[in-house]
């Protein structure tokens, strides 16, 4: 068993009789980068990760999930890029942190920012703002009836914030749907009003509250309200399939996508529809599914209680077909569904269903993402996994949070971040030995290769000690010999030197 305390202003480590921290691989020997001279290489390795959440001596701060990957037969090229998670439990119990995660092929933690207890994270991904790539996220508070009140969140590549976006009006920002065009703009749901209807159409009574969902886009720089969309302008109650309740959430929309004809896409679980709504007025110019469809849908491509529909060329549908609401169930597994929509013709054909063998069920959430090399990610939401396809649909890659954990949506996008802190450093001994280690990581740097680990008598007297091997999050390089003060610098692929770590006294 491991003890720990704090030695020489770091993170020590006591290991009782135990060995060293157990290797992942043995460590790799490697050329030094040219432009620091030739210091020798120096071993290093990592600590794999166990239980639920994520420790690290030079980060304790942090705690995420872990994720674990499990990798079938690779077919092909790989897209570049890293997994987007948005870690939340299925309820707020325990001391586990959540917020926007990025991790690697492995399941390796690349970045994780922890959010305020309480606070839980949806439509974590990448965007463009003002010309420059971001990060986006909805960060706040989860209600009972499934809706959110909070806002967006942009941070840039050092991941600092530059903007918070929210609903105009006096409105809450929701939880579902969220996304930034290039004109600087941000369409999302706002969290429904409480509204006075008659039912009495479908059973339900003359006069009672009825949830009535909201849209809006809004100018990100300014707040400025630009388009809302109310549904009972536009869809009536009696196209749902959700039981009656009050007050009844007839619609639910989950997913909006801007068209390149500049009108939208929007995704309704609760009347298993999609509608495309005119951009000026909001007028629905189709609807493709449910009660009311003016497509006809061939049999394996319907849906119900469905997520995050896109539409990628002229006639490439993706929908997250979820054949459930947690209750209702209307399918015997969840399908990720690329489908042919041919709108002058009105009808929609089947190209692929993503299955996976696990037969995930989710009754909320969910996500289908087309990656430029024709693979398939499909995200199973409150099923905790998210899986990589091949195009032709043979699982390459299983990707697990702990079980009671979701993600909204699980998406693969390329990103390059160099964060604004400093490396973090921190010390550790093995108790038998005496043998010091030191501990280094960079929360969400991309571009970190090596560590040149710099030592000496002290804290001005430093001279390069070797070269270290970066090992996933966290790095343990064994120290040979114990010098009284370390630091070490990030390098690139280059050899070029990113940024220095503080000067630890070992």
């Amino acid at each position: 068993m491991a003890a720990f305390a704090i030695a020489g202003g770091g993170v020590a480590e006591v290991l009782s009789g135990s060995g060293p921290p157990r290797r992942i691989g043995p460590p790799r020997r490697i050329g030094p980068p040219r432009r620091i001279g030739r210091p020798r290489q120096i071993g290093s390795f990592a600590v794999d990760p166990a239980g639920s959440a994520n420790a690290f001596h030079s980060r304790p701060g942090l705690r995420p999930p872990t994720v674990t990957a499990a990798t079938a037969e690779s077919l092909g090229g790989v897209d570049p890029g890293f997994l987007f998670l948005g870690p939340g439990p299925v309820s707020l119990k325990g001391s586990q942190q959540y917020g926007p995660m990025i991790v690697d092929r492995s399941g390796g933690l690349v970045w994780f920012k922890p959010l305020a207890p309480g606070l839980q994270v949806t439509n974590f991904s990448t965007a463009r703002y003002r010309g420059e790539p971001v990060l986006v996220w909805w960060e706040g508070k989860v209600a009972r009836s499934g809706y959110g009140r909070g806002e967006a969140v942009l941070v840039d590549r050092r991941y600092r914030e530059v903007a918070r976006v929210r609903a105009a009006g006096g409105r809450s920002m929701d939880l579902h749907a969220l996304s930034l065009t290039p004109a600087g703009t941000a369409f999302f749901t706002c969290h429904p009003e409480t509204v006075q209807a008659d039912l009495s159409s479908i059973g339900g009574p003359s006069y009672t509250n009825v949830f009535e969902a909201i849209i809006q886009e809004v100018d990100i720089a300014t707040g400025r309200l630009l388009f809302e969309w109310r549904s009972l302008e536009h869809v009536s109650p009696d196209d749902s399939y959700e039981p009656l309740a009050e007050p009844y959430d007839y619609l639910h929309p989950n997913s909006i996508q801007q068209l390149p004809d500049g009108n939208l896409l929007v995704s309704a679980r609760h009347t298993w529809a999609l509608y495309k709504l005119e951009r000026r007025s909001g007028n629905v110019i189709w609807t493709l599914g449910g009660k009311r469809s003016q497509f006809r849908i061939s049999p394996g491509a319907r849906f119900a209680w469905q997520h995050d529909a896109q539409q990628h060329a002229e006639r490439v549908l993706t929908v997250f077909d979820n054949g459930s609401d947690g209750t209702t169930q209307t399918d015997l597994q969840s399908r990720g569904l690329l489908l042919d929509l041919d709108e002058p013709r009105r009808t929609v054909t089947l190209r692929k269903a993503y299955t996976s063998p696990k037969r995930p069920l989710a009754g909320a959430m969910g996500s289908v993402q087309i990656l430029p090399s024709g693979r398939v990610v499909v995200g199973w939401g409150t099923m905790s996994h998210t899986s990589e396809f091949a195009e032709d649909g043979a699982l390459l890659r299983d990707f697990a949070l702990p079980t009671g954990m979701y993600s909204y949506r699980g998406l693969w996008l390329p990103w390059t971040g160099t964060p604004d802190q400093r490396p973090a450093i921190a010390t550790g001994h093995e108790l038998d030995s005496g043998m010091r280690f030191l501990y280094a990581s960079w929360n969400g740097a991309t571009g970190v290769t090596d560590w040149l680990v710099n030592a000496g008598p002290s804290h001005n007297r430093l001279r390069p000690l070797g070269i270290a091997k970066r090992r996933r999050f966290e790095t343990v390089i064994p120290l040979h010999p114990q010098p009284r003060f370390a630091s070490v610098t990030a390098l690139d692929r280059y050899g070029r030197r990113l940024a220095r770590s503080p000067v630890l006294e070992l």
